[in-house]
């Protein structure tokens, strides 16, 4: 089987020489790197390719590093588990503070340590991995599951035909029915294709696009993810989920048991945080004591594969799972 590509690092730094250093860094560490100039270049990079990991100069010309940022959370919700790195010569606690409230996962000052650098990608493309594995289930879950996702979910086999949609997947994309339909549904045909070759060729790859239309668009993400079995021709081996990008919906405390093996006190302590609650605001409304509230947050940080809060929530509002009927 091919080896899987390296990952691939979006780099937005204004001034050429400093971009140049940092790319040839990247790449001699074993990185793929696209590069970027300004704001509009490094949108335009999220709307043609899914990178791992996103650096980002705060002071530019125009849009700075903040606006990028808003931009990126905002309009591209299926790369919500891509980390972005802020780069910047503030090296002022301020500075850094103003950063992560942004929603940064990161921050690092010039002049650049490319060790720190190297060490930073690392660890936050490692937590990256570790999220992407505790979500893998929804990969793979069953029909009475999948009928309770809000997102779009579509199945291919090796031959590129359509082998399993559910509910949201039909009224989305107005398929004609859960399975048997079309072969694919417009606009989806070439990336399939593309999808398809690297599932035959063992590679575990993913691929974004965005259809507009008159509600505001969607989403769309491809992947195939990696099997340690043969391909089997009776088997999907690529995933299709579509967001509608107008409506974000209430997590389902079902699904999510079902998905992380979480106990419904866990649960609990789960869906709250990522209304927005506080820890005290947990613990008053369960009627326990925060530190309860700390323990069972604990548990759900080690069942979801993720180390604080922020990347918590971030990974539960990548799931839109509808509240149960």
């Amino acid at each position: 089987m091919t080896a899987p590509p390296a990952p691939l690092i979006l780099c937005c730094e204004d001034e050429p020489a400093l971009r140049r250093d940092i790319a040839d860094e990247l790449r001699e560490a074993g990185y793929r790197v696209r590069e970027a100039a300004d704001a509009a270049e490094v949108i335009a990079a999220l709307g043609e390719c899914t990178p791992d990991l996103v650096l980002c100069d705060i002071m530019m010309p125009g849009t700075d590093g903040y606006g990028v940022l808003a931009e990126f959370r905002r309009d591209f919700p299926h790369l919500s588990h891509v980390p972005l790195v802020f780069l910047s010569a503030l090296a002022t606690t301020e500075a850094m503070i103003r950063g992560k409230r942004a929603g940064a996962d990161d921050y690092l000052t010039k002049p650049i340590d490319y060790d720190l650098l190297l060490s930073t990608i690392e660890a936050r493309l490692r937590q990256t991995r570790q999220a992407r594995q505790a979500s893998a289930p929804v990969a793979r879950i069953g029909r009475h599951l999948l009928d309770h996702l809000s997102v779009g979910v579509l199945a291919y086999d090796a031959t590129g035909r359509l082998v399993r949609a559910n509910r949201a997947a039909t009224t989305q994309l107005g398929l004609a029915a859960a399975s048997g339909g079309p072969p694919q549904p417009p606009g989806l045909a070439r990336p399939l294709r593309q999808m398809v070759r690297a599932a035959l060729d063992g590679r575990e790859e993913s691929l974004s696009i965005r259809i507009e239309d008159a509600s505001g668009g969607m989403a769309v993400l491809f992947s195939c993810p990696p099997e340690d079995r043969g391909v089997d021709a009776d088997e999907p081996v690529v995933f299709v989920y579509v967001a509608d990008l107008a409506r974000r919906a209430p997590l389902s405390g079902a699904a999510l048991r079902e998905l992380f093996s979480l106990t419904p006190a866990e649960t609990g302590v789960a869906r709250r945080l990522a209304s927005g609650s506080r820890l005290d605001e947990i613990a008053a409304d369960l009627g326990v004591s925060q530190t309860t509230v700390s323990f069972h947050l604990r548990n759900v940080f080690a069942k979801t594969g993720t180390n604080r809060q922020a990347e918590l929530v971030a990974l539960l509002l990548s799931l839109p799972i509808r509240a149960a009927s």
